[in-house]
């Protein structure tokens, strides 16, 4: 079992270092949106606004299932009750936010995140479904501004909420553990520091439109 829990892990690294959000845009519309956007974000949200809804849905698919995937393969070979489980949970997000093909250099590991829960289903809906209710709230019921504040907020409670879980049994320990880590990786790609950097380029972009309009 350990060997097998090893070879989904890399397989799960390698899923994830796939960056389809910036891989897409180029190939379908030729734009880089990386280099355009003002976070610099290889993420779907930028896909959407550079290269349009249809290139940013087959992005959001295609990080969805690198999460999914791995996961569920797993799953369905039975090693959610391995050791390492949680770092097969927690590699395509570790791929993702650290991609090995793009020097380290990674997304927010947002929409990967769903995936690796999704990929839990059939068999333990209850992280998905805190993951959706939690997000879900802090977007249309109290809405939280800006992105990376909404989401480091919704991750802190993803992972209080996945040690409620295991303490009522609702789901094991390793599972717990790969949604800590999970947690850990897009609050720390979400971090202050980023949300200042966003803020700063907003800023800049602000006073090139203001400049612009005042020639």
């Amino acid at each position: 079992m350990l060997g097998q829990q090893i070879l989904m892990i890399i397989v799960g690294i390698l899923c994830g270092s796939l960056l389809f959000s910036r891989y897409f845009p180029r190939i379908l519309k030729k734009v880089d949106i990386v280099a355009i956007s003002d976070d610099h974000n290889p993420g779907t949200a930028n896909a959407m606004q550079h290269a349009g809804i249809l290139v940013g849905i087959l992005c959001l698919l295609g990080d969805l299932f690198k999460g999914v995937i791995p996961v569920h393969m797993a799953m369905r070979q039975g090693l959610e009750s391995g050791c390492l489980f949680f770092l097969v949970m927690a590699a395509p997000v570790l791929g993702h936010a650290f991609s090995l093909f793009h020097r380290g250099k990674g997304g927010k590991a947002i929409a990967v995140s769903f995936g690796v829960l999704i990929g839990l289903m059939p068999m333990h809906t209850e992280p998905v479904f805190a993951l959706c209710s939690i997000y879900l709230f802090f977007s249309l019921v109290v809405r939280l501004k800006p992105h990376t504040r909404r989401t480091r907020i919704t991750f802190i409670l993803l992972a209080l909420s996945s040690l409620y879980m295991v303490y009522v049994h609702w789901i094991p320990g390793q599972i717990c553990g790969g949604m800590l880590l999970i947690s850990g990786v897009v609050v720390y790609k979400n971090s202050l520091h980023q949300q200042a950097l966003e803020e700063q380029a907003k800023g800049r972009a602000r006073e090139v439109a203001a400049s612009a309009y005042m020639k």
